[in-house]
């Protein structure tokens, strides 16, 4: 987790990093500021409570959690949209799928389903020799349509897709690449030029090439 959020692939980052300092160093401030004026409002006009002193004390603790908060969404909760190309830079690689003769019938793709209460789905598959064994954002499309409904989130080109279907045979894999572009906007949440999202669309002919355990 901390190799990922402190990732300086862009030179913009840095620009995070030194916004969780200054967040840090305020937070530093703030503590010492709030005793500091209640050490004085004891000792100089004896009272332990004023209107004045907790106002105060409520609007630096209100700019630490407005900040705390947005830092933390640009970091963490971040969901570029994947068509907005002023943030993101995308490719497709397609992959033509090589044919599972083991035991059994042949298969493309083989899905081992965890039988679990957070149950999981694990697909394998075979391209050049390499094996891939994808457990998140990837699902198979089979029959007619060369996508899907869970693949419809991804902004595929179905013209290429359909171009494909006749390249391959309706067996391949489309692999799906979505990079923060390395600006000052995307460098505030610490993702100037990693990977938003990657997503794996498996073509087969029919769900016949498809192996279940």
């Amino acid at each position: 987790m901390l190799t990922a959020l402190f990732n300086f692939s862009s030179g913009w980052n840095t620009l995070g990093i030194l916004l969780i300092v200054v967040l840090i160093l305020y937070f530093v401030f703030m503590i010492q500021n709030i005793r500091q004026r209640r050490i004085k409002m004891i000792i100089r006009e004896h009272k332990r409570f004023t209107v004045k002193n907790v106002t105060l004390d409520l609007l630096e603790i209100a700019v630490f959690l407005v900040a705390s908060i947005a830092m933390f969404n640009q970091i963490f909760l971040d969901n570029p949209n994947l068509e907005d190309s002023t943030r993101i830079t995308s490719q497709v690689e397609y992959k033509p799928l090589i044919l599972n003769t083991g035991t059994g019938n042949s298969s493309y793709v083989t899905i081992d389903s965890s039988k679990t209460k957070f149950g999981s789905q694990t697909f394998t598959f075979y391209v050049s020799g390499k094996r891939y064994k994808v457990v998140n954002d990837v699902s198979v499309a089979f029959g007619k349509e060369p996508i899907n409904v869970n693949a419809e989130k991804i902004p595929y080109d179905k013209k290429v897709l359909t171009k494909m279907d006749k390249q391959y045979q309706k067996a391949y894999v489309a692999i799906y690449t979505a990079r923060y572009k390395k600006t000052w906007q995307n460098g505030i949440g610490l993702h100037a030029g990693r990977i938003a999202t990657k997503y794996y669309l498996i073509r087969v002919p029919d769900d016949s090439f498809i192996k279940q355990k």
